[in-house]
């Protein structure tokens, strides 16, 4: 028989593992809030005689010069004294995008795809993706996959995350391969799949810090819920904090608030 700060505790354990709910959703446990990262503005440097240089050479149809115009017209461009030389525009940053992706640059096949899906226009953002792959950028993948995931397509994104790790060595798509083992989406449920994804990918050299910092998250969230290894909130909350090292992982750090408020009153009986 549970004593009353057994029962107490044990109360505070099913909190703990609930308030994972508070930052996933099961419906789609890929999606986490994030902190914007913001790029700077007029990052690039150039001579005026540079730029038009850069210009008529585009205006020729080379395909790396179109694709270097259009990262100017996207991020901005500022002279050597750091005057605006090249206003930032979105629309002409596309439309350069996209005139180097048909003059056959693979790298803004890529790009153009992402960006596509970003607008939703997936069919064509699959075309470019695949044309992109095909022509060796491997992280095309990845992109390929989430892409199929977004229009809800899972087993074909599931099929895509493997390849991307076995053709490509791309540890950001362990995190998502984990993922959808993890919960079962697209593919059956396996824990132990996912845990081996997770921590494979902690070790990775070809994954974003950010990925890196979401595989120790989803590794805190299954000690979180006992599920793959026995329940330890110490383990849950060590892994959690490596998520947040730089405090800037808002998944991490709710759970780790949500997991001191409990800790403060693990040890009080109730009035």
């Amino acid at each position: 028989m549970l004593t009353l700060i057994g029962c107490f505790r044990a109360n505070n354990l099913e909190r703990a593992q609930r308030c994972t709910l508070m930052v996933i959703d099961p419906r789609f446990p890929w999606k986490l809030p994030r902190v914007g990262r913001g790029f700077p503005a007029y990052p690039f440097r150039m001579s005026v005689a540079e730029w038009e240089g850069l210009l008529a050479k585009a205006n020729s149809g080379d395909p790396e010069a179109e694709w270097e115009v259009s990262e100017r017209f996207g991020d901005g461009c500022k002279d050597k004294k750091g005057e605006i030389l090249v206003r930032r525009s979105a629309k002409k940053a596309q439309a350069w995008l996209r005139r180097a992706a048909e003059h056959g640059c693979a790298s803004a096949q890529c790009n153009f795809g992402v960006l596509l899906g970003d607008q939703e226009e997936t069919s064509e953002a699959l075309v470019w993706l695949k044309r992109a792959l095909r022509a060796g950028v491997s992280c095309a993948a990845l992109n390929i996959a989430i892409t199929y995931r977004q229009i809800g397509d899972l087993r074909r994104a599931v099929h895509w995350f493997r390849k991307s790790v076995a053709s490509g060595g791309d540890d950001d798509a362990l995190i998502q391969l984990g993922i959808h083992f993890y919960w079962g989406e697209g593919v059956r449920k396996n824990i132990s799949a996912a845990v081996r994804c997770y921590r494979k990918a902690t070790k990775g050299t070809n994954i974003s810090e950010a990925s890196r910092d979401d595989a120790f998250f989803y590794l805190a969230i299954m000690y979180l819920e006992g599920k793959g290894a026995k329940t330890s909130i110490p383990k849950a909350r060590k892994l959690l904090l490596r998520a947040n090292v730089d405090n800037d992982h808002p998944a991490a750090r709710s759970v780790l608030q949500e997991l001191t408020t409990l800790q403060s009153s693990s040890y009080r009986l109730p009035a």
